[in-house]
């Protein structure tokens, strides 16, 4: 079993290799494979930029961790963005995601929000979707500029 506690610093090299590697092996279906669209997106996945992110005020970062391993992380900006949402690949389908966005969403209520927004990959789509987001803009085929189909925002009410 995983427990939920607050990202730290300090957990940016081993996060920063989880976020990397979900991109690499779990998104597929967006960057299918290209080498440019997959360099572009991973461009500023460096520890350097996840320590900040993880230390950057008004924005409340999440790690699970599972035997001492840190098998996903997230973090939400304090106007109740989700910012990014990633697993390790052979976390998938255990329940990490699920229990990440709703520690997140709790945050949000906490903070007194009514609402939580992300702008989600072809890959997490219907897993949002599942869990009561709903499509801001239209789903088309325009390109992003690194390759991949345009990024759809989403909303959820809390």
């Amino acid at each position: 079993m995983f427990e939920i506690r607050a990202a730290k610093a300090d957990d940016a090299p081993e996060a920063c290799e989880l976020i990397r590697r979900s991109i690499r092996e779990l998104c597929r279906e967006d960057h299918e494979n290209d080498p440019i669209a997959l360099e572009g997106w991973l461009a500023n996945k460096t520890e350097k930029n996840v320590r900040i992110w993880f230390a950057q005020l008004g924005h409340y970062s999440f790690a699970a961790e599972q035997d001492g391993k840190i098998v996903g992380v997230a973090t939400l900006a304090g106007n109740g963005e989700v910012m990014l949402l990633y697993v390790l690949p052979e976390a998938r389908f255990q329940g990490v995601s699920k229990a990440l966005l709703d520690t997140m969403e709790d945050k949000a209520k906490q903070l007194r929000l009514d609402h939580c927004s992300l702008t989600s990959t072809l890959t997490a789509r219907q897993f949002y979707l599942d869990r009561g987001y709903e499509l801001l803009l239209a789903d088309d085929d325009e390109d992003d500029g690194l390759g991949l189909d345009a990024p759809v925002s989403m909303t959820k009410k809390l």
